[in-house]
């Protein structure tokens, strides 16, 4: 079985509509790579859970259960850490609003262990933010800082804080694979998006119309339904273009959008306000094709009937495939592989952007190839102090 069939097989049996007696005749090989296939994608919880019912094999049943099971003590473990967190911002009189994970697992999830996560992302005032970051330090977290003008160009957050005694040996390239209960934190100033000069901001608005809550039993600040679906709509879109994993994520909205009272006409209204129309559609249609997500189609047809209309068929277009064929993708071992990934990047970045200035603010990131990594890597090895040969131009 391919990957591709083994994903969509996996993706059907998540399905909010699926019939999972039709899924009794799944052959037992079968089930051992869908099972392995859904921890390495983060989704093993979910089908775990899903398929409860089912008598799948032995091997597989038990390699989802040593998942969730994993992910329930992980994930009870960051619930410590974020209320730790949410007491001493309370304490430092800093309001905080908590995003994604760390908020769909304890708020919107009928379970936390099915929504693993890799980090922690709190929002934060921006006034408030320099105020956070010594909170961070307070507690024995340590900062990394990226400037903006570097790499991809990410605004949101440039910093990321981890406590130095994590056990880095516990770690693992995959976050869902990891048994590190501590996660780092990234506190943000903003929810703008940004990909070589592909920029879209929903932050606007967003604290004025959240609402106070309490989430692992500490006081935090929610953001409104809409806002909520409308951020995890646009990350989503960004996430692909960053070629990152984004099965859960598009999960997560799937099931935001099936749990929670969305006033559909004002998320369509703000998504036009912002500039993030076409994201937002995008989003709903995967959630509602992939996963089958209980979207309104008038809320599909208003939204593809606002998108410019190449882009609105190209929308249209987007299927699961695609999504894989977005998040698999190999890793870069070369110079000349990074270039050329650099090249398709920001081709794919331009066709998200809403006009002719929005496409020059892509590629212009190209001309300054010192500010990219890329660049950087590229110096390093003309610094070097070992000449370029033969081998090592062809290595480019």
């Amino acid at each position: 079985m391919s990957q591709n069939s083994r994903i969509s097989q996996l993706v059907q049996l998540l399905r909010f509509d699926s019939d999972l007696s039709s899924q009794a005749s799944v052959r037992p090989d079968v089930w051992d790579d869908l099972a392995i296939t859904a921890i390495a994608l983060g989704l093993a919880p979910l089908l775990h859970a899903h398929t409860g019912a089912l008598d799948i094999p032995a091997a597989a049943r038990a390699k989802l259960a040593v998942t969730y099971q994993a992910t329930e003590r992980r994930n009870q473990a960051i619930a410590g850490q974020l209320g730790e967190l949410l007491a001493a911002m309370q304490a430092a009189g800093i309001e905080a609003m908590v995003l994604k994970g760390g908020y769909l697992a304890f708020q919107v999830y009928p379970d936390p262990a099915l929504r693993g996560m890799s980090d922690l992302d709190l929002l934060f005032r921006p006034d408030d933010l320099p105020g956070a970051e010594s909170v961070l330090r307070s507690l024995g977290y340590e900062g990394k800082h990226k400037s903006a003008d570097e790499g991809p160009g990410i605004v949101k957050h440039t910093s990321t804080y981890k406590r130095s005694g994590v056990d880095a040996a516990s770690s693992t390239p995959n976050p869902y694979l990891s048994t590190v209960g501590d996660r780092h934190v990234d506190p943000h100033g903003s929810l703008e998006e940004s990909w070589f000069g592909l920029r879209v901001d929903v932050t606007p608005g967003v604290w004025q119309r959240s609402r106070p809550m309490r989430l692992v039993d500490q006081p935090a600040r929610a953001m409104a339904d809409e806002d909520m679906l409308l951020h995890l709509s646009v990350h989503l879109v960004f996430h692909l273009l960053m070629s990152k994993p984004s099965l859960v994520q598009l999960y997560d909205i799937a099931l935001v959008s099936q749990t929670l009272p969305v006033d559909w006409q004002v998320l369509i209204r703000r998504a036009s306000g912002c500039g993030a129309t076409s994201f937002l559609y995008a989003a709903l249609h995967l959630a509602a094709s992939v996963y089958g997500a209980p979207i309104p189609g008038e809320t599909l047809e208003s939204l593809h009937g606002a998108c410019p209309s190449s882009q609105a068929r190209r929308i249209q277009r987007m299927e699961l495939a695609d999504v894989v064929q977005q998040t698999q993708r190999p890793p870069l071992v070369t110079i000349r592989q990074r270039l050329a990934r650099g090249v398709s990047d920001r081709r794919e970045a331009a066709r998200w952007a809403p006009d002719l200035a929005g496409k020059w603010a892509v590629w212009r990131t190209a001309i300054d190839i010192g500010r990219t990594d890329t660049g950087k890597l590229l110096a390093d090895r003309l610094r070097s102090a070992t000449p370029f040969g033969r081998s090592n131009v062809e290595d480019l």
